[in-house]
């Protein structure tokens, strides 16, 4: 796997699930802090664009815009039904203001 910059910091919006590309991977990135997480951007379910979904703080997760699964953002896991399959979680390092993901 090797790592591919997706942007600084102060592209992702705190809070707020951003869609990204890396090598032809689509991913849903989430800042929280300091912390940039990165999970597959397609819910396994419907195959929507968990980038247009919300976070859930309190949850530490993205929820699907159609059908209201969330997806945690450590560990991929959904919180509940339709979707059944975790999504890839992806790590992330912070180059000084770099954001890098490894794919």
């Amino acid at each position: 796997m090797a790592q591919v910059s997706i942007g600084s910091l102060s592209d992702f919006p705190e809070g707020t699930p951003t869609f990204a590309e890396a090598d032809g991977t689509r991913l849903c990135i989430v800042r929280v802090g300091d912390t940039v997480h990165a999970i597959c951007d397609d819910c396994p379910h419907a195959e929507a664009s968990l980038s247009e979904g919300d976070f859930i703080a309190e949850d530490m997760a993205v929820e699907c815009p159609l059908h209201g699964s969330a997806f945690n953002l450590e560990s991929g896991d959904p919180d509940a039904p339709p979707a059944t399959e975790a999504v890839q979680v992806f790590p992330v390092t912070i180059d000084g203001d770099d954001v890098l993901v490894e794919v």
